[in-house]
């Protein structure tokens, strides 16, 4: 039938937030597709399953423990891939968190917090990869927005207004990258609700809609989510096959107020 449709041999590609939920899948589909994949994680024991799980269906995976917070961490990271023949052709910024605050009633360590990991992690490692990216002149770079970025949230304000600045800071690199004659695509997905671990946070901070079941019904037509399903748009984004994507959002949702 021809050459796979995704053919991602001989690229590396790093994945943080790779020890759970859509880390951890797009981790595993980039490495289907013939990827070698660094996944990362302040979680090391998770990361390291991650690998495993890679590597017993035949991938290529190596893990590796990082505060996304942390530029010393970042650099120790960087020094690693500039080993000889070290190269970074795909970054998929995924490590997040959702903390519940609301503006007039938050403890500011929350909003602290939050933009710490989702957004300085995001900025982080996107300065590492354009490194590698633009010495190579080609890279791509998907960074984990989300629905709520797009809407008000009475019960998340922090968390929606950190995946605003991810998405803002997407759209500035991709042009400047542009402009500069790289050929390297930098693009946000924005996921609704998907069946991780931080969805399980989620129920908890939305009990007053009910269960979980009765969150799902608010928020989605039918069902959430699975990280996999999220995986496989990130996995043609950083295919060629999405050579003309670059410097935009993608929502990938069933959306109740769609």
């Amino acid at each position: 039938m021809g050459a796979l449709w995704i053919d991602l041999s001989g690229c590396v590609a790093l994945v943080t937030g790779a020890a759970s939920g859509i880390g951890q899948a797009s981790a595993v589909a980039l490495a289907e597709a013939g990827a070698t994949v660094i996944a990362v994680d302040l979680d090391l024991a998770g990361a390291e399953a991650t690998a495993k799980m890679i590597r017993d269906a035949g991938g290529t995976a190596d893990a590796r423990a990082l505060d996304v917070t942390s530029k010393a961490d970042w650099q120790a990271l960087g020094e690693r891939l500039e080993q000889p023949g070290g190269r970074l052709d795909i970054l998929v910024n995924s490590a997040g968190v959702a903390l519940k605050d609301s503006v007039g009633d938050a403890d500011l360590a929350t909003y602290h917090r939050t933009f710490a990991i989702n957004v300085e992690g995001t900025l982080l490692g996107m300065e590492l990869a354009l490194r590698f990216m633009r010495a190579a002149g080609k890279g791509v770079i998907i960074n984990l927005s989300s629905t709520a970025a797009l809407r008000g949230n009475t019960l998340m304000a922090s968390y929606g207004a950190s995946k605003a600045a991810v998405a803002h800071y997407t759209r500035s690199v991709a042009a400047d990258v542009l402009r500069a004659g790289h050929d390297i695509r930098v693009i946000a997905v924005h996921p609704g609700l998907i069946e991780t671990a931080m969805a399980g946070e989620l129920y908890k901070i939305y009990d007053r809609i009910g269960s979980p079941e009765a969150v799902r019904a608010a928020t989605t037509t039918g069902r959430a989510g699975r990280p996999e399903e999220v995986a496989d748009l990130i996995l043609f984004l950083a295919s060629d096959r999405a050579s003309y994507i670059s410097g935009t959002s993608i929502v990938i949702d069933r959306a109740a107020n769609a």
